[in-house]
């Protein structure tokens, strides 16, 4: 899965903004959750207009805009 900084300059700027502001990563899925754009997101949430935030592991959270899944 390519990591945000290896999408094409046109992907990138396809996507909405992104301030991601950290995360917290748990056993327990339902404990997870990224802070993205100032908000609480959890797996299976939109984390901006377009963009789901499709798992968040240990050190990477990795979304889906479109077609195209990505890592941060």
């Amino acid at each position: 899965m390519p990591k945000l900084a290896e999408l094409t300059p046109e992907q990138r700027r396809e996507l909405p903004p992104l301030a991601m502001g950290g995360s917290i990563w748990s056993e327990n899925a339902q404990s997870r959750f990224v802070i993205v754009n100032g908000q609480v997101v959890r797996e299976g949430e939109p984390a901006a207009p377009g963009v789901t935030v499709e798992r968040i592991a240990p050190k990477a959270v990795q979304m889906r805009f479109r077609d195209l899944c990505f890592e941060v």
